[in-house]
């Protein structure tokens, strides 16, 4: 197949652009033609892209050059598109019939006007659907350095055209249960939504036995949606002794800092910024336990396949798509969502507890071996983008 990404970002930012790079990857091996076109072009992994992709192509804001877009269906002939993040470009712009239209939806952008699902004023995970009533959580506001008071105005309206707009597609991917019910709750068709969950390639070396240190380690973007203030908090309340690495960036790593040092924290965690997945490796070796502190519904959260990849048990938030790959009491402990005092509770019972980590750790393994494999992961997706699915052995 001829296949042609559409994505906001050219490099790595977060999950979603290291899930595009994968598969690219993937199936540029499986000997199928990648092309992407892009909006912006990020600073890292960049090189990466390139070598994963057959050509790339900057359309600068995406949904503003229509008719660059055009001519470059028309050089192309994709077999299929297949769309990520694509700010202002709705699938509807594309045209019906000459080549099959695949979604891919990575977050809560189309079916939340906020974009994070939860409420900015009380924290807790919205289980509405779109409608006006987003009003009055203030979704007509986005944050805008350049603007006067540092918001701009956007219609709700518009961005519920692009969700109904995405009944057009000839398939729409999710990454978990989670997503396909929000989807369905907006009112597009249970048909044509089809889970497939991520997956991340297997490491090179096998899993390492948890470590007797207790190293707590966080994965991930230092924004308020992850979480990591939560976790921060239940740092904090911790008896038994600990070391904590953050690794990643975010515009809220400043106010993170200050939180530590208020909290006491300040010589116990330590934010190792962005890293490599080899650099990463060598964290997750190092660790007792992950953890997933997410405060927005997560439409996954590739990380904790990475944990498990690492035989490392994992203690997150029961919120979104969490659910689907960390099982209760057997690949690690899930709290309620926003419970700090939950948390704390659940990293004191592995931090406390070698056999028990291990005994996680390793059903994480074979449950990640088992269920989230990228070969399988490979042959559903092409499956979905070429419309024609196999029949595979369990």
């Amino acid at each position: 197949m001829r296949i042609l990404f559409i994505n906001e970002n050219y490099g790595l930012h977060g999950g979603v652009e290291q899930n595009i790079l994968d598969a690219a990857k993937g199936l540029r091996a499986r000997a199928h033609a990648c092309y992407l076109a892009y909006g912006s072009a990020t600073k890292r992994g960049t090189k990466a892209f390139d070598a994963a992709f057959h050509e790339t192509c900057a359309i600068t804001e995406l949904g503003a050059e229509g008719r660059r877009l055009e001519r470059l269906l028309s050089e192309l002939e994709p077999d299929v598109v297949f769309l990520h993040k694509t700010g202002a470009l709705s699938i509807g712009a594309l045209p019906e019939g000459r080549f099959r239209r695949v979604q891919m939806v990575h977050d809560h952008d189309m079916s939340c006007p906020r974009r994070h699902k939860y409420s900015p004023f009380t924290g807790k995970v919205c289980d509405k659907a779109a409608g006006w009533r987003c009003y009055l959580e203030g979704a007509f506001l986005a944050r805008d350095p350049e603007a006067r008071f540092g918001f701009r105005y956007e219609s709700i309206g518009q961005k519920l055209k692009r969700l109904h707009a995405l009944g057009r597609a000839d398939c729409i991917l999710v990454g978990s249960r989670f997503m396909k019910d929000e989807l369905a709750q907006n009112g597009l068709g249970v048909e044509k939504i089809q889970v497939l969950a991520p997956a991340v390639p297997k490491p090179r070396t096998t899993p390492s036995p948890v470590p007797s240190t207790p190293h707590i380690l966080f994965v991930g973007q230092l924004i308020r949606g992850k979480g990591v203030d939560l976790l921060l908090q239940a740092l904090s309340q911790l008896k038994v002794p600990f070391e904590a690495t953050l690794a990643g960036t975010g515009n809220a790593e400043d106010e993170l800092r200050q939180l530590a040092s208020e909290l006491g924290l300040a010589d116990r965690v330590r934010f190792a910024g962005f890293l490599s997945r080899r650099e990463l490796t060598t964290l997750y070796d190092g660790a007792r336990c992950v953890v997933v502190p997410s405060r927005w519904p997560e439409p996954f959260g590739m990380v904790g396949l990475e944990a498990m990849w690492h035989g490392r048990p994992v203690v997150g938030f029961d919120v979104g798509g969490i659910a689907d790959w960390l099982r209760h009491e057997a690949t690690g402990l899930l709290a309620p969502g926003g419970d700090t005092n939950a948390l704390a509770c659940a990293m004191a019972c592995v931090l406390s507890d070698l056999r028990l980590a291990r005994a996680f750790g390793s059903e994480g393994y074979r449950r990640v071996t088992k269920h989230f494999s990228f070969d399988r992961y490979l042959s559903e997706l092409e499956d979905h983008l070429s419309g024609f699915p196999k029949e595979r052995i369990a």
